[in-house]
């Protein structure tokens, strides 16, 4: 019976770990799977040994606060893996943990395919020595990433975007409204304020002063917020009832409110139903742009992240949402730091819903965006190769 270690280092990684050993399980019903990860991949039937809730981290500063921890579970998987030895070691992202890992694995004999390398978004990639060192067998979901890592001698194949056949509303707009209590009548705008602690208190309070004024402005709206399915070591409904808390804080003794519901669970029937988002960056916008949803793109970090930003954004991407980086041009509008102010934020989401020819021509480019990420079946495709690249055909 051959044995496949998957390691993935936050949600995101989570999410496309459990959707792959998903697709592993259907080619190969014996298959073992091991590793480290959190609810996603355990629901799909790998062993998770390393619980890695709340992994993700952002900038230079969020990654020194993690790296205790990182380390504990750094030196937990690794001991794992040499025990253990399995057939196939597969790093998922997060390139903190997985690619030392990789580079370890590789030394001693197991074979690694890195899927979805680190970074593989940028369009000036500097890891592929690094990658080349866990073995040079890379699965990656961008078909320039493929190009650029095949051009320095990495083994790269593009399969498509695994989030292609994971973004899916799971239920019609009538229905969702129905069960939300929202009319279909007035305008639907959806706030996606984050998932990690620095962001919720970063967003929160901006989105929703935010929705005050485009409730004003456009003589009435509804606001539902996509509540991630866990928060920062949280039980599954904690982030909810932390979002629940805070708008019932700033909403009392305020006359004409606007109506702000919170979903827990559905943050792509919130995408995919609303008439426009206003999101932080990372994952969610790209999300967004499968599911043809016009947005702002926000991101405020804490003092020190923005302190950081300032030294480092010469030698940073000239975009931050994924949609702008893939079609290398503005898409969506973005706001960083102090620019996310609620005034803002507002005045630039209404012009663009006041404005048919904007509102369309944003349409037509995320299905441009989408376009660039090949057809579904992806996380079919990468399972096929995960077995070919590791010998195991």
């Amino acid at each position: 019976m051959y044995c496949i270690a998957i390691s993935a280092g936050e949600a995101s990684g989570d999410m496309f770990g459990g959707a792959l050993a998903g697709e592993l399980i259907k080619l190969r019903p014996n298959l073992r799977l091991w590793g480290a990860g959190g609810s996603a991949m355990q629901d799909a039937g790998v062993d998770v040994r390393v619980n890695m809730a709340s992994g993700g981290t952002i900038g230079i500063s969020e990654t020194l606060k993690s790296l205790p921890g990182l380390a504990i579970k750094y030196h937990r998987l690794r001991s794992e893996l040499l025990r253990s030895r399995p057939d196939v070691f597969v790093p998922i992202d997060c390139g903190a943990l997985n690619v030392r890992l990789g580079q370890i694995a590789h030394a001693n004999g197991i074979r690694v395919v890195y899927y979805l390398p680190p970074s593989s978004w940028r369009r000036r990639p500097k890891n592929a020595q690094k990658l080349l060192a866990c073995g040079g067998r890379v699965i990656t979901q961008f078909p320039w990433s493929a190009e650029l890592l095949s051009e320095q001698g990495v083994d790269a194949r593009f399969v498509g975007h695994p989030l292609l056949d994971i973004v899916k509303p799971t239920q019609s707009k009538e229905e969702f409204f129905g069960q939300l209590g929202l009319s279909m009548n007035i305008p639907t705008i959806c706030l996606l304020p984050g998932s990690r602690s620095h962001e919720v208190r970063e967003h929160l309070s901006m989105m929703i002063d935010c929705a005050r004024i485009m409730h004003r402005e456009l003589g009435g709206a509804q606001f539902v917020i996509g509540a991630a399915n866990r928060g920062e070591g949280e039980a599954p409904a904690g982030r909810a009832r932390l979002l629940l808390s805070r708008i019932k804080s700033v909403s009392r003794g305020v006359e004409d409110f606007p109506a702000i519901r919170v979903v827990e669970g559905q943050t792509y029937d919130c995408m995919a139903h609303s008439d426009f988002l206003i999101t932080k960056s990372g994952t969610a916008t790209l999300e967004a742009a499968i599911l043809g949803a016009p947005m702002v793109i926000v991101y405020r970090g804490t003092a020190i992240m923005r302190f950081e930003f300032m030294f480092r954004k010469a030698i940073l991407e000239d975009f931050i949402g994924l949609p702008n980086i893939i079609a290398q041009r503005g898409v969506c509008p973005e706001l960083i730091n102090a620019d996310a102010s609620p005034e803002k934020v507002a005045d630039i989401a209404l012009s663009i819903m006041k404005n048919e020819n904007e509102y369309a021509r944003m349409k037509a480019s995320l299905i441009e965006v989408k376009n660039q990420l090949g057809e579904s079946g992806a996380v079919r495709r990468a399972a096929e190769m995960v077995l070919e690249m590791g010998g195991l055909t």
